[in-house]
């Protein structure tokens, strides 16, 4: 039960924003709604903080595919915005068999709400996590053996993409809470058979939580105070990034003496540094510890061609480690105009069907080997095509009058690490 100076949903909107002031333009705000208790709570408040401050707001709800009753539970929703006179979107995924369902369900779910918000012009998405969701997080990873930043509580806002943020106003209200605001607004929520399928681990947490009584704030609180914790540190290696990586046209290079120097007087400084460096390119979750260590084994010994790590490329060549994009990981072309990879934006002559995508092995139309980009990373770089001709491949040599935006910012990293957390 909420304690009695816990925030009501509309005070936890009004401060997630007043936090953020200067970070957050003024514009449509987005709401994903399943239509459990939990999101139900965030669309009534958001409707409320949107009238308030007078601004347009939108609600979604995303159909994973995964349950036949799922399609018109999303129908259900549109009925609730509808009455509500909040315009509504449903997003319908088809997502394929195998291992690691609700993990690639919560991926492919950020990347439609994403899409969406973007076709809408939506600058901000507001998402219906809880003080319940913080713990069994934390404990969920405390299974796994984690790190500081993997306990630290899942944040409240974060940048993605060219969105300007995501937002998780109820990180300090309990579900308890929430639903009962929802019934006070005479509305029931709608039961996903999923969160008592025990099959899940995060059901097995929550269960187990509550048997224990552990689910009130104690156990938030200790995330919270890890997540201050990360935050310094990241702050930290804010300031010293460009100390010691480079940039060079969508690459990060660091160089094998300040590899030597980390090494020596601070090694986890190190791993921190290179985690960042590869989610700024390769925008997919932290790797996990095993993979840290080939990572770091290869930087401080470089052997081989290289090795393969969270959608980049690691190469050693001289006295410079260079982090790059893999070409396998480059997602599909998409229209000219749009950011492409969620780092690239090219600019220049437009007409219909033009697209940008993944140079590959039209890399041998362009005069590439004048420039300084090594031939295993610019096969990943941005080209404009009409169809399947090329037309442009700027970083390359090959510009048609078109230029070429790149967003590398390992700072970002840090700040996007909340989609990660479910």
């Amino acid at each position: 039960m909420a304690a009695s100076d816990d925030p009501t949903p509309e005070a936890a909107i009004e401060q997630l924003f007043r936090a953020r002031s200067d970070d957050v333009r003024i514009g449509p705000v987005g709401v994903a709604v399943s239509g459990g208790g939990d999101s139900l709570a965030l669309l009534i408040a958001a409707r409320a903080f949107a009238a308030r401050h007078d601004l347009p707001i939108w609600a979604a709800t995303v159909d994973h595919g995964l349950r036949p009753e799922a399609a018109e539970e999303a129908r259900q929703v549109a009925q609730i915005c509808a009455a509500r006179g909040v315009p509504h979107d449903i997003l319908t995924l088809r997502l394929p068999d195998g291992s690691g369902l609700q993990a690639r369900a919560r991926a492919a779910r950020y990347d439609a709400l994403g899409s969406w918000a973007k076709s809408r012009g939506i600058a901000r998405v507001l998402v219906g996590h809880t003080r319940d969701d913080v713990v069994e997080s934390l404990v969920m990873r405390l299974r796994r053996g984690v790190g500081l930043d993997g306990l630290a509580e899942m944040p409240d806002w974060w940048t993605d993409s060219d969105l300007q943020g995501w937002g998780r106003p109820f990180l300090t209200l309990s579900r308890t809470c929430l639903h009962r605001y929802v019934a006070d607004h005479g509305l029931d929520p709608i039961a996903d058979p999923s969160n008592d399928d025990t099959r899940f681990e995060r059901v097995e947490v929550r269960k187990a939580l509550a048997t224990l009584g552990w689910t009130d704030g104690a156990l938030a609180r200790s995330a919270r105070h890890l997540a201050r914790a990360a935050q310094s540190i990241d702050a930290r290696l804010d300031a010293i990034f460009d100390d010691h990586f480079t940039h060079e046209t969508g690459d990060l290079l660091i160089s094998r003496g300040s590899i030597e120097d980390l090494v020596r007087a601070e090694p986890d400084t190190l791993r921190r540094l290179a985690i960042a460096a590869i989610g700024a390119i390769g925008d997919r979750p932290p790797p996990r510890e095993p993979e840290q260590t080939r990572l770091l084994d290869f930087m401080r010994a470089p052997r081989g061609g290289g090795i393969t790590l969270a959608g980049c490329r690691i190469v050693a060549k001289h006295d410079m480690i260079r982090i790059f994009r893999e070409l396998a990981a480059c997602p599909p072309r998409v229209a000219l105009g749009t950011w492409w990879d969620n780092r690239w934006y090219v600019t220049g002559p437009d007409a219909p069907g033009l697209t940008i995508g993944a140079l590959g092995v039209d890399i041998d139309l362009t005069p590439w080997r004048d420039g300084p980009i090594p031939r295993a990373s610019a096969l990943a770089h941005p080209a404009v095509r009409s169809g399947d001709t090329l037309i442009a491949a700027p970083t390359v040599g090959l510009s048609g009058d078109y230029t070429v935006d790149v967003r590398c910012d390992p700072r970002a990293a840090f700040r996007r690490r909340g989609r990660f957390f479910n």
